[in-house]
């Protein structure tokens, strides 16, 4: 094989090593952004703007909402019923594969809230995700929460004053 052709080769390769590592930090960083639009009160057009226009959120415990319009209702809902004073998401463990303009995720989490009467709550579980690359980058195609473990937490709240 001519010398010209390998380093064409290894070039390519190079390249699409390089547009991997690209693609999974671009979900790495939707997915965070998934996080904190829920986080934010659940923002619900935060939310449904990380979807393709037919995109499906589901959970284990309430259920599918197809399409931007579902999506963003649903979290409205979650804001209005007021019953989450703070929240926070965490994901870890993610594994993520691309495959073209298609990808695949899983991620553990836990999530925690407060509810108005200062009651504290966990969630853990784990999410199953695909997505596809569009003209504005990386957006969810489909977010399933499976949920493993809802409880109330005995505490006792510090909070620092100066």
């Amino acid at each position: 094989m001519p010398r010209e052709m390998k380093f064409r080769q290894r070039n390519s390769h190079i390249q699409r090593r390089i547009q991997n590592i690209e693609d999974v930090q671009e979900i790495s960083f939707l997915k965070a952004a998934y996080c904190a639009g829920c986080d934010d009160d659940h923002n619900g057009d935060t939310v449904a703007s990380l979807f393709v226009p037919a995109g499906v959120w589901a959970t284990s415990m309430s259920g599918e909402h197809h399409g931007h319009d579902a999506i963003r209702a649903f979290f409205r809902s979650v804001r209005d019923s007021k019953r989450m004073k703070y929240s926070t998401h965490m994901v870890t463990n993610e594994v993520i594969t691309v495959s073209g303009d298609t990808a695949n995720a899983s991620w553990s989490f836990t999530m925690m809230y407060t509810s108005p009467e200062e009651k504290r709550y966990r969630i853990l579980g784990f999410y199953r995700d695909t997505f596809v690359r569009t003209s504005s980058g990386w957006r969810f195609a489909s977010l399933y929460s499976d949920v493993q473990d809802y409880a109330i937490l005995e505490t006792q709240t510090f909070r620092h004053t100066s």
